[in-house]
């Protein structure tokens, strides 16, 4: 098996992103900017797309088709890799041989320390206990995705319509085409989340997105699915069960139109 890491990034100018990330491997740089381009790394291993489009979907989109390895993992550029990834990765397969999705652990940084360690324990996992992981930490069969015309929405995701959403989405997509989904103990490496190009906090916009996401994902269920998130945001955002919920189920209502959050 061979690996390849799929980028998404924003205003790179050449292939150095590669090595700031550590990655040991063959990797694919989709990098939206000012300018359509293409160019390689002087060894031809890394290659980098930019082009003026907008949105993280037609980003993560664009290094899919550009894709050739049999194992692919879905990279941000706040990521750093430990040594070892590639062997880390493939042996997690070799582990799973009928896997086709795998979710890995990842350390969380600010300020270059480490403040979180998310964990998984290496099992086969099922999608209540698979909407908390992100792309991120996400390595996927290419044939998986191919055979099932699997691909990120472009409504949902930095730069997009919805500024968030797209990883659950597509996790809903692998399940319901019938793929088999695993979590890997193995750590990938650190991602720093001292600032985020799409992240503003727990506000009016973020509940009316993510709301608009459960009408998406979940088109026959959003209105238990709405609860479910609510109570989850809750916890983490400490706001009103009441507020969430009213802003939900405006972006509910919204996507109908494919609305976008608007300021009252």
């Amino acid at each position: 098996m061979e690996l390849e890491v799929l980028v998404a990034t924003v205003g790179q100018e050449d292939c150095t992103l590669a090595e700031k990330m550590n990655i040991q491997t063959a990797a694919v740089i989709a990098n939206q900017c000012d300018r359509w381009d293409y160019t390689e790394s002087t060894d031809g291993r890394v290659r980098m797309i930019s082009t003026k489009t907008k949105g993280v979907g037609i980003n993560r989109n664009l290094t899919l088709q550009l894709a050739k390895a049999d194992v692919l993992l879905f990279a941000d550029d706040d990521i750093t890799y430990y040594d070892g990834m590639v062997e880390g990765v493939l042996d997690a397969f070799r582990q799973f041989p009928d896997a086709d999705v795998i979710f890995f652990g990842m350390d969380m940084t600010r300020n270059g320390e480490i403040f979180d360690k998310r964990r998984n324990k290496a099992c086969r996992t099922h999608l209540w206990n698979s909407l908390r992981y992100g792309a991120a930490r996400m390595a996927v069969r290419r044939s998986a995705f191919v055979k099932n015309r699997l691909a990120f929405s472009t409504l949902f995701g930095g730069g997009c319509v919805y500024g968030s959403g797209e990883d659950t989405i597509l996790i809903r997509d692998c399940f319901r085409k019938g793929l088999r989904v695993y979590s890997s103990d193995y750590v990938l490496g650190k991602c720093a989340k001292d600032t985020s190009s799409w992240f503003a906090g727990y506000n009016d916009k973020f509940y009316y997105d993510w709301g608009a996401m459960v009408a998406s994902a979940f088109p026959k269920g959003k209105c238990l699915m709405k609860w479910y998130f609510a109570a989850k945001l809750k916890k983490k955002s400490g706001a009103p069960l009441k507020q969430i919920l009213r802003w939900m189920n405006l972006g509910i209502r919204g996507f109908k139109t494919i609305k976008p959050y608007r300021e009252n």
